[in-house]
């Protein structure tokens, strides 16, 4: 797996000081020359104590403001693998919303399910029998009443 793709910094948003006079430090991912990235790394740091996109000196806050760096750039890091070895392409769009939580393409049982059917109609006749799509769509009917039923999640 590459991992030269990907290039996770960070920065101060100086724009935004606050009445303490710390800065937003902001995270901005690389993947490839093209693809880029930025979000929030949701902590603040002094930019007396900033360089070179980590905090400087030996006090407590500047120690585990790095360390919460170092845990976002690794987690960068392995969804950028993980990601990279199911994809051709990845962009950093993608690693950042895996990192943040977001869900970013995710997909529910039942649009599964239905985009499933739907493939499955297109190709009775060639290489599928029209009595198993039968089947699916009666599942499909089912498992729509179930989760109405016992969960009270409406189809949709």
């Amino acid at each position: 797996m590459k991992q030269s793709g990907l290039k996770v910094s960070f920065y101060l948003k100086k724009s935004e000081m606050s009445d303490d006079g710390l800065c937003p430090v902001m995270g901005r991912i690389n993947v490839g020359r093209y693809s880029e990235a930025a979000f929030s790394a949701k902590l603040s740091a002094s930019p007396k104590a900033w360089m070179l996109g980590r905090a400087t000196g030996k006090s407590a806050a500047s120690r585990e403001i790095n360390r919460q760096l170092d845990e976002i750039r690794a987690s960068a890091l392995s969804v950028y693998q993980e990601l990279s070895a199911v994809r051709m392409v990845v962009t950093a769009d993608d690693v950042k919303c895996q990192i943040q939580g977001m869900a970013f393409g995710q997909e529910t049982l039942m649009g599964y399910f239905s985009t499933f059917i739907e493939n499955f109609a297109k190709r009775v006749g060639v290489n599928r029998v029209h009595g198993t799509l039968k089947s699916y769509n009666y599942t499909y009917k089912c498992l729509a009443a179930f989760l109405e039923t016992e969960y009270s999640v409406a189809n949709t």
